[in-house]
């Protein structure tokens, strides 16, 4: 910034901090652990808005039936069958951050389908012999 009056002239460096939402998630991955089990992983926003607080994420898990959201405050979580995950479902998750002045774009996933495997509830075994059993 310049000024000037008929005795002189003087100016100064102003630097504007742009406070703002952050920008969106990157990198957003997604671990198949198991028949029940998913675990979404993602990279800090380049810009956090100029927070300076710790930023918030919210995971959303979306598929036919569900769409549960799940607050996190750390780039990675797992979601297992306790959050409502199932085996044999395609889900699609996305992942927002937010800070004091609003919430950035979500990343979004590809769909995934957490692997189908039979479940045993139980098993009988019988020993036939000393090397032999049947189940």
């Amino acid at each position: 910034c310049e000024v000037s009056n008929g005795v002189g002239r003087d100016s100064v460096t102003v630097q504007l901090v742009v406070r703002a939402p952050p920008t969106v998630p990157r990198q957003l991955m997604l671990l198949v652990n198991g028949p029940f089990s998913v675990t979404p992983s993602w990279e800090v926003p380049s810009d956090d808005g100029g927070t300076s607080q710790p930023l918030s994420y919210t995971v959303r898990v979306i598929n036919d039936t569900v769409n549960l959201p799940f607050r996190a405050t750390s780039t990675q979580m797992t979601l297992t069958m306790d959050d409502g995950i199932w085996h044999s479902s395609m889900y699609s998750v996305t992942v927002v951050a937010a800070n004091e002045y609003g919430v950035s774009p979500p990343a979004a996933s590809t769909f995934i389908t957490p692997d189908s495997v039979p479940i045993i509830e139980s098993v009988s075994v019988e020993a036939l012999s000393l090397t032999i059993l049947s189940v």
